[in-house]
């Protein structure tokens, strides 16, 4: 009997996981990133940016996402990376993806958050907002003919977490949970891309989402150098 239990338990698991795995093959996220199911499910990071993405999926009004786009940074050489960009009938989203549990708490204008974990633990992270700044003007530069107004930055926490006190001192960023992040983008209401200008833009950014592995070595070792 116990046996029985044990492999209806295990048939109703695989069965779970097959059908997830299905979805993730048919989504937008696997056609961008061609990264397997496997490697996402096993990194929390790629993992908050796919449930990101499948969000954005249910938007209504045409758009097209771009993921792990590298742009040329402004001085210095070197590139930034922008987990997710949104191309909206209502904008230019850059989107910070933070999958995080814990209680977060931030300030705009300090240059360090914190993640404290329930058994007590604190872990310092870089400021999302300045983060996405960084991003915002490297969409900026590469976009120039666009008004510098249709350009918006949403930094998407898990639903794990609780934005215990998050500080906000102007209206140029949002700092949401994932679920709410539909209704912000409803909320931003005008109409400023054609469906052609978003074709258009989606062609242009694609080349920086598609870039050589030693690229992405060379941005992984200058974030680890500036976190020394």
């Amino acid at each position: 009997m116990i046996a029985w239990i044990v492999f209806l338990f295990v048939l109703v698991i695989i069965s779970k996981m097959l059908v997830d795995k299905a979805k993730y093959e048919k989504s937008t996220y696997k056609k961008e990133t061609q990264f397997s199911y496997w490697k996402v499910k096993r990194d929390k990071g790629l993992n908050g940016e796919y449930l990101t993405v499948n969000e954005i999926d249910q938007l209504k009004g045409f758009h097209k996402v771009l993921v792990n786009v590298y742009l040329p940074k402004a001085r210095g050489g070197g590139t930034t990376e922008i987990d997710i960009v949104l191309l909206h009938e209502s904008g230019i989203y850059s989107i910070e993806s933070k999958n995080y549990s814990g209680w977060i708490f931030g300030n705009e204008e300090y240059k360090n958050w914190t993640q404290t974990l329930p058994n007590g633990k604190k872990q310092v992270f870089y400021n999302p907002i300045k983060q996405n700044r960084t991003h915002i003007n490297a969409l900026k530069r590469q976009l120039k003919e666009l008004d510098g107004g249709f350009f918006k930055s949403i930094i998407v926490f898990s639903e794990r977490c609780e934005l215990k006190k998050i500080v906000l001192t102007s209206t140029d960023s949002k700092v949401i949970k994932r679920k709410r992040l539909r209704h912000v983008i409803y909320n931003e209401g005008t109409r400023v891309l054609s469906g052609s200008q978003i074709l258009s833009i989606y062609k242009q950014l694609k080349e920086y989402s598609n870039v050589a592995h030693d690229v992405k070595v060379a941005h992984i070792a200058e974030v680890k150098k500036r976190q020394r």
